[in-house]
């Protein structure tokens, strides 16, 4: 029994190895001009550089923030230009238990341009001390650490057994802290278009049918007439079939698909003169906003009472996210709850 305990332990490094994502791989840590360099573009339509400009600052000078033990800060800007140049110093953590922590500081420099209608962010002069309690640690530069060179295998195939958790953890590092910065951008435009009126969600509630009005005289209903029959699904419109769905689905992702009550559904809208539909999905549905943050594009799907097929399905490209509180999405959805908080996704309806 001993021995196929040896065995599994033996062979549990190759089968975590087998598994890893392929934003690890080859490719998932760029070397520009020499240097590890990573870059990503927000856009932030509507928006002035001084409005985009003033947001990130206030989002940095308290994001870093020197302490005792780090010296992160923001190390000068440039209003006129739109410039912020920070200094990051922070530990990335590869395990920790109660006995033992293994972990490292990085050091990099994060830069920020801001132009109108976009903000450009890039990581870049990143290097790390390890193990520093022991004869002061050891210093690595990301560029003769974690490059495809360095941190994967020869085949390109697997990271590299020491050196490859810290690409691995740079390149969670690096999405955390864009994704931070994206989050500020996209509220600030999400405010503005509320301002402006650009956003404009249409909540489909329970509405009594007007009568249609005919220059026609009225035909005169006698009980040897027949009743009208209800419309079938195939008669009724797709607001009528959301209105009368009973559960509502979400793809995302690599085909992830998860329920979410009716409560989420925030109706059909603009964004930008482009067809949108707005979701409402509590902070607390862990797994679904984490599909949801990760997904460019997803899926709403509605189903009505003892049908296992969608009766309306609507393609979406996802174009903004924003948390609100509960008081706030019941404005856009009665179902909602004042007292939770809900992240708003906005998609464009792919037709």
């Amino acid at each position: 029994m001993k021995k196929y305990i040896l065995l599994f332990l033996l062979c549990l490094p190759v089968v975590m190895q087998a598994q890893v994502d392929k934003k690890y791989l080859e490719g998932g840590v760029p070397v520009i001009d020499g240097k590890v360099t990573f870059s990503t573009k927000i856009e932030a339509k509507g928006l002035t550089q001084q409005q985009i400009y003033d947001s990130v600052l206030e989002w940095a000078n308290q994001r870093f923030q020197p302490t005792d033990d780090m010296n992160a800060r923001v190390l000068y800007t440039q209003p006129e230009t739109g410039s912020i140049a920070i200094g990051g110093e922070e530990y990335i953590v590869f395990a920790s238990t109660a006995l033992s922590l293994d972990r490292a500081r990085i050091y990099y420099h994060f830069i920020i341009e801001c132009t109108q209608d976009n903000c450009e962010l890039t990581m870049t002069r990143i290097h790390y001390l390890y193990d520093e309690n022991r004869n002061g640690g050891q210093k690595y530069q990301a560029e003769e650490w974690i490059t495809d060179k360095y941190g994967l295998n020869k085949s390109k195939t697997k990271l590299a057994l020491v050196s490859g958790k810290f690409r691995k953890k740079t390149i969670d590092y690096k999405d955390e802290l864009f994704a931070e910065a994206k989050k500020v951008i996209n509220n600030q435009v999400i405010t503005l278009l509320n301002k402006q009126g650009y956003v404009t969600p249409q909540i489909v509630t329970n509405q009594p049918v007007q009568p249609i009005v005919s220059e026609v005289s009225p035909t005169v209903v006698t009980p040897t007439q027949p009743v009208e029959k209800p419309a079938t699904p195939a008669q009724m419109s797709k607001d009528d079939l959301i209105q009368k769905a009973v559960r509502m689905t979400i793809t995302a992702g690599n085909d992830e698909q998860f329920d979410i009550n009716k409560e989420a559904w925030g109706g059909f809208g603009e964004f930008f003169n482009k067809k949108a539909t707005f979701c409402l999905i509590d902070t607390q549905k862990k797994m679904g906003n984490m599909l949801m943050s990760q997904a460019q594009e997803y899926t709403i799907s509605f189903f009505l009472a003892n049908s296992s097929e969608p009766c309306v399905v609507i393609k979406c490209k996802k174009l903004m996210q924003q948390t609100m509180s509960g008081k706030e999405a019941k404005n856009m959805s009665p179902n909602c709850v004042e007292d939770k908080s809900y992240n708003m996704y906005v998609g464009e309806i792919m037709e």
